[in-house]
């Protein structure tokens, strides 16, 4: 597994999961999986129109905090590409941007994200909890294989 790694202002995180492509970007696209997993704690409300152009919002629950967060779909490339801008309380004014690129591996997926535009102050938060989500993401493909 590689390591998160920061530049100021841009995470970018490398995985390896256990499913193809298509099972992957199924679960970044379906709000009930989402809701599983788009978390580092708990579990997440999903509002999510998955089109170009279409909005969510995505409501974290856990350790006894409700955090919105909220974006839009820039781009849809199934099943290799996500690219949508992501906000909240803790990116600034400005909405970051977060791409997800997912390509054929041995053994799966090789999935690549970079979150664009935090406030420096935001990277080490992000980095934690986009990395905890993702550990989760494949604790979740790997149980339904």
């Amino acid at each position: 597994m590689a390591e998160p790694r920061a530049t100021a202002g841009i995470i970018t995180i490398e995985r390896t999961l256990a499913a193809p492509p298509e099972v992957v970007y199924a679960a970044w696209t379906t709000p009930a999986s989402m809701a599983v997993w788009l978390t580092p704690v708990g579990h997440a409300e999903v509002d999510a129109d998955v089109r170009v152009g279409g909005a969510f919002t995505i409501t974290m629950v856990g350790d006894g905090r409700r955090i919105e967060h909220s974006g839009e779909y820039l781009e849809l490339v199934p099943p290799h590409l996500l690219r949508f801008t992501w906000r909240s309380p803790y990116t600034g004014p400005e909405p970051g941007v977060v791409t997800v690129e997912l390509r054929p591996a041995p053994g799966g997926t090789a999935l690549r994200l970079t979150h664009a535009g935090l406030p420096s102050e935001a990277v080490d938060g992000h980095r934690g909890g986009w990395g905890s989500m993702l550990e989760r993401l494949g604790a979740e493909l790997a149980e339904s294989i």
